[in-house]
């Protein structure tokens, strides 16, 4: 899987934040001179402008960054054809998709995990209603999705496949949403 690399402003603001934190905390608790140092170029206009722009650079870079749409992560692999890329949020989506194919599955919600070397091991957590043979239904889901993800998406590299069942969920019994929603007789 490709990750969003650090864009060279952010390295440059990142780096002129550390140092200058660095700087003041090193001045202030272990060489007063270089406190006292800082404290006057902070004094001068010129440069505590130039600092105070930086900081606000940086706080609005990163809101910036954080509005901006998250970029799709791809899973590439080559075809006879040549390269072929899948989100790893489509990946996510087919195996949920698969994992309601269960009627004992509730609700499933898968993460990737990428492997060293390559390849990615998939993580299923589930809500199972009560009732089933979980290892049964754990062992078929499993054996699924490996054979969905290799057959309608092309991903032969798919590691161990985890599924974490994570509420079982009696459907006979009112939620406690409903327990607390009654009204109570007096």
């Amino acid at each position: 899987m490709n990750r969003r690399p650090f864009h060279f402003g952010e390295v440059v603001v990142l780096s002129l934040l550390f140092l200058i934190g660095g700087g003041l905390i090193y001045g202030s608790q272990f060489n007063r001179e270089v406190g006292e140092r800082m404290v006057q170029l902070l004094e001068k206009p010129f440069f505590s402008t130039i600092l105070g722009a930086i900081l606000v650079l940086a706080v609005a870079l990163r809101l910036l960054g954080g509005l901006r749409k998250s970029r799709d992560v791809f899973i590439d692999y080559q075809s006879e054809g040549g390269s072929v890329g899948i989100s790893t949020r489509a990946v996510q989506d087919f195996v949920e998709r698969i994992g309601h194919e269960f009627a004992a599955v509730k609700k499933i919600e898968t993460k990737l995990l990428p492997r060293r070397g390559g390849g990615i091991d998939l993580l299923a957590m589930v809500s199972v209603r009560a009732g089933n043979k979980i290892p049964e239904l754990s062992q078929l889901m499993q054996q699924r999705i490996r054979e969905g993800v290799r057959e309608s998406l092309g991903l032969e590299d798919i590691g161990t496949i985890t599924v974490r069942v994570k509420e079982i969920v009696d459907e006979s019994r009112p939620s406690k949403e409903t327990k607390q929603d009654a009204p109570t007789a007096s």
